[in-house]
């Protein structure tokens, strides 16, 4: 699927406009930086978070991740419908609502890595979404926690990949593990 990229598709409520202040912001941005070097994510492809005891800190949507810094994450508050509730200066990921399904299905799960990565489209071995969808979407979110089950890869058909752990570190093995057999 061949989706242009639009911006978010839900309405961004900001509940104040103060970056989050949490400590493992700079841990996030170093794996954003890490994987834009890897090429697995890119200017405004692919978002990384990691759970709050609010909600979850998130990259911001069509950013480029090699330039972020700790004051441009945006923390989710909530999610319902098409708003989307947070703290920060900017606009959550387009694909918030996924991160949000993943981590109320998996309380096991503490951080989420997005990636897009045209060869990992092609692993084997792991689980797959059924068909495409397009981003940022509700049916997207369902679709991608279905095939992920209570595994931590999961390929999202024509689109990208979805890895998570208890914490950063477990999220990017995952996804490290699986892209060395390719």
């Amino acid at each position: 699927m061949a989706e242009v990229y639009v911006g978010t598709k839900f309405q961004t409520i900001f509940i104040h406009r103060q970056p989050p202040a949490d400590a493992r912001t700079v841990e996030l941005l170093t794996w954003c930086r890490q994987w834009a070097q890897a090429g697995w994510i890119a200017k405004a492809v692919g978002n990384l978070s990691c759970r709050t005891a609010n909600g979850f800190i998130i990259t911001p949507t069509g950013t480029d991740p090699s330039t972020l810094t700790v004051g441009d994450f945006v923390e989710v508050l909530g999610v319902r419908d098409k708003e989307v509730r947070v703290a920060g200066l900017h606009e959550p990921s387009s694909e918030c609502r996924m991160h949000a399904a993943i981590y109320a299905a998996r309380p096991d799960v503490n951080a989420i890595f997005h990636g897009h990565y045209t060869p990992a489209l092609q692993a084997t071995g792991v689980a797959i979404t059924t068909r495409e969808i397009p981003y940022g979407t509700p049916a997207m979110a369902t679709e991608t926690v279905q095939a992920l089950g209570t595994g931590n890869f999961v390929v999202m058909l024509g689109h990208g990949f979805v890895a998570v752990g208890s914490e950063m570190r477990a999220a990017h093995t995952a996804t490290a593990e699986v892209l060395a057999r390719l």
